[in-house]
């Protein structure tokens, strides 16, 4: 199994880096950022405030990871590559993990690289920035995989992407002027990475309601996730 896993985790990678259109989705946040660098250069407005993290990241993780699990899950099951794989002796759980591991490791690209561009006051080895917004990536990837085993066809995955990226990218943003977005926030799988970005010096033990509340989405992801698989397996 370990020897199966690691050979797919190996196809996958190279199915993020050798597609054009799904690198291009991976590569844009980084672009988006250095793009939103200058122009807030451009009227003397700092991105090194943790504020404008609180909406990047979040944008960056449903563009750059959303979008291409949904879309490699989509376009599969269309062309039944997901048939040929379970004849070959692959199993669902490794299929999807492979997907998950390899597009957790492009989220931490993103979770570490992003700061840097902007050259933000927030530190890549600040444990409650890390910590917080790696449960997030688990989340959206999570939802992503859902999102992605429910679209038969690369039409329904493109619809479905749009709410998960409009969700996932805009609802922190919205939360800052509106109560009924925060309180939705508040109770979300972004509940502690936007708790950080509200209060950073906070420490995480004082944000156990909203770790809790992460960590019961997780579970519920996972479940989701879990009876889809046994579903598809029928």
């Amino acid at each position: 199994m370990t020897k199966k896993l690691a050979a797919l985790i190996w196809l996958r990678f190279k199915l993020f880096t050798v597609n054009k259109s799904i690198l291009f989705e991976i590569v844009s946040p980084f672009i988006f950022a250095y793009f939103y660098k200058y122009l807030y250069s451009l009227q003397k407005i700092s991105t090194q405030n943790s504020d404008f993290l609180g909406f990047l990241i979040p944008f960056s993780l449903s563009i750059g990871i959303s979008i291409p699990i949904i879309a490699i899950l989509s376009e599969e099951q269309e062309k039944n590559s997901l048939s040929a794989l379970m004849l070959s002796g692959v199993h669902y759980f490794e299929y999807l993990i492979s997907l998950a591991i390899v597009s957790l490791f492009f989220a931490l690209c993103i979770i570490i690289i992003i700061p840097l561009i902007l050259n933000s006051k927030v530190s890549i080895l600040n444990f409650n920035y890390f910590f917080s917004s790696t449960f997030m990536a688990i989340s959206v990837c999570l939802i992503s995989l859902i999102a992605g085993l429910l679209a038969k066809t690369q039409v329904i995955g493109q619809v479905i992407s749009l709410p998960v990226v409009a969700i996932t990218s805009f609802l922190p943003m919205l939360a800052t002027i509106n109560n009924t977005c925060k309180a939705i926030v508040n109770y979300s799988f972004i509940s502690l990475f936007y708790k950080y970005i509200q209060e950073p010096n906070l420490a995480l033990g004082n944000n156990s309601k909203s770790l809790v509340i992460v960590l019961l989405w997780i579970a519920l992801l996972i479940t989701i996730t879990y009876l889809i698989m046994a579903d598809c397996k029928k």
